[in-house]
């Protein structure tokens, strides 16, 4: 488990508006056709050698290109924005619409996605998106280390404190803490950057009563519930530490370009003229629509999933 560097910018908000960010959107009709419209922000290539700060939105992203696709571009302050949309029948599928690229690899992508709207009854819709991670395994929260299982047996009493134990309780950490960290939902990293108090107090609030409940199923009656809340305590604590963002120093001036384009902000959303029978994303009640917040690492452990029922009007 490593210490995360974003872009390297000034301040936190800086730091996060020096990153590219994709907001994609699918927009659902009444027959079951849907539009798609991806708007991607970032920096733009600087002329005459300057150094970017970061990757270009076209050194992250492969931006959907060709005959289907509608595309325009503008630039907002230092910001470069592309959007692209086409319209997609009822029953279509998207694949790779969304896509990152490798830095370490030219030529592939280290996150792809694949969408698609199906019909789930009368006049329902189901809306179904996953993410595939295809970057090198260790990029989210990184290899267990020979001193994280130790940290672990340490939190451990004696009689339960093995290499067998400590590995399978880091794996139920990781399973617990990138979705934490980075979505979907509230990503814990975003409220790192600017209170990282706060940001420790929701974590422990969000895996406590998982992990204790993890410990309870690995452990039985070998740990009693004060125990088994004290290593808790003590994992998310270091877990946590161990993932806090570290902001660039502000008197070390402009840097070169970062070799890592990671922590790439992304937000899914959909729209509908009907309602929202279900979803396991977060329902807007004034808008009517469903959105999902993360950042790419989300992906990193298992596929992110995303899904919704919307019912149309007659």
């Amino acid at each position: 488990m490593r210490t995360f560097s974003l872009c390297t910018a000034l301040a936190a908000l800086v730091l996060l508006s020096a990153c590219a960010r994709a907001r994609v959107t699918t927009t659902i009709q009444k027959d079951g056709s849907w539009t798609r419209s991806l708007t991607f922000t970032g920096q733009a290539k600087k002329e005459g050698g300057t150094p970017n700060m970061g990757p270009t939105v076209q050194e992250v992203f492969a931006i959907p290109s060709g005959a289907a696709w509608k595309s325009k571009q503008e630039t907002k302050k230092d910001d470069l924005v592309i959007t692209v949309e086409r319209v997609m029948a009822a029953g279509a599928s998207l694949n790779g619409d969304l896509s990152l690229k490798d830095d370490k690899s030219p030529g592939k992508m280290r996150l792809v996605n694949q969408a698609t709207v199906t019909r789930a009854g009368p006049r329902r819709y189901e809306y179904r998106e996953t993410l595939k991670w295809k970057g090198g395994a260790d990029h989210a929260l990184g290899d267990i280390k020979p001193e994280d299982l130790a940290k672990i047996k340490a939190d451990l009493p004696p009689a339960v404190a093995t290499d067998e134990n400590a590995s399978a309780l880091a794996q139920k950490v990781k399973e617990l803490a990138i979705p934490m960290m980075f979505g979907p939902g509230d990503p814990l990293l975003a409220i790192g950057l600017i209170h990282p108090d706060l940001a420790e107090r929701r974590a422990s609030q969000r895996m406590g009563t998982l992990l204790v409940q993890a410990l309870e199923q690995q452990f039985g009656d070998k740990l009693t519930l004060v125990q088994r809340r004290e290593v808790a305590r003590k994992m998310i604590q270091e877990t946590f530490s161990s993932m806090k963002v570290s902001a660039p120093d502000p008197s070390s001036g402009p840097q070169p370009p970062a070799n890592s384009s990671g922590m790439t902000p992304l937000m899914f959303i959909v729209k509908t003229g009907g309602r929202i029978i279900s979803s396991n994303g977060e329902v807007d009640d004034l808008s009517g629509e469903v959105y999902w917040a993360m950042f790419e690492e989300a992906a990193s452990f298992k596929d992110v999933i995303m899904t919704a029922i919307v019912e149309m009007p007659n």
